[in-house]
């Protein structure tokens, strides 16, 4: 995995320059940082201040994509030997799935726990090992498309009822991924608003019920001003 290299130059141009024929190759072929602009100053003397940017090669997809097949296998082998894992890059967070149909109960565990800790560790190594690639995220026989929706109908469900009752409903301990799902489904109801609470990083999310405002008759409002 490459890392940032920084480079100096007169101006930006200059210090790219140097950053190609640091790299040999072409200017495409380079993830590019500018970290100040630099500065001719006054007469080209004073408040001189060169150019600096910070440059690696960007990385080959194919070469991104057997990295992160690699980690999981790893990872999952001795759960899910045969497995295939399909990795799709162009998904963010990275998706990642795993197809397994006579260990995929046991690869996903209880509530997903198996798949969630096996996830956690990929990603820590990924981070780790190549820091210049996103997280992922993992799936298995689409067990987590099949627990977004199961989020999602859970958050309507608990809206309508908190305005219904006009109460504060609240959800199980859920992780950041899943509150967030929480608050994109509900986001655009005028009659609810949603709030994360608890510390760690499970928490859960408050769906409250918004308090109508009392709009005065015109009749009234004229009454009032008369008084």
């Amino acid at each position: 995995m490459e890392e940032f290299v920084e480079f100096v130059g007169k101006d930006v141009d200059e210090a790219i320059s140097k950053a190609c024929e640091y790299f040999q190759t072409e200017r495409d072929s380079l993830e590019i940082e500018i970290l100040s602009g630099g500065s001719s100053g006054i007469f080209g003397l004073v408040g001189l201040k060169k150019a600096k940017v910070k440059a690696k090669k960007r990385e080959n997809p194919l070469e991104v994509e057997n990295k992160v097949r690699d980690i999981v296998q790893n990872l999952t082998k001795p759960i899910a030997p045969n497995s295939q894992i399909n990795v799709d890059l162009s998904k963010d967070p990275i998706y990642v799935s795993i197809e397994e149909e006579e260990d995929a109960g046991v690869l996903i565990g209880k509530d997903g726990q198996t798949i969630s800790a096996v996830q956690y560790l990929a990603n820590r190594i990924i981070a780790k090992q190549c820091p210049g690639i996103s997280r992922i995220q993992l799936d298995a026989a689409n067990y987590r498309q099949r627990q977004n929706e199961k989020i999602k109908q859970t958050a309507l469900a608990l809206a309508q009822r908190a305005k219904r009752t006009g109460k504060t409903m609240k959800t199980q301990p859920l992780t950041s991924y899943h509150r967030r799902i929480i608050h994109l489904t509900l986001q655009k109801d005028r009659g609810i608003q949603t709030k994360s609470l608890g510390e760690g990083p499970l928490k859960r999310v408050l769906i409250m019920p918004k308090k109508k405002t009392m709009r005065r008759k015109p009749e009234q409002l004229q009454t009032r001003l008369t008084q």
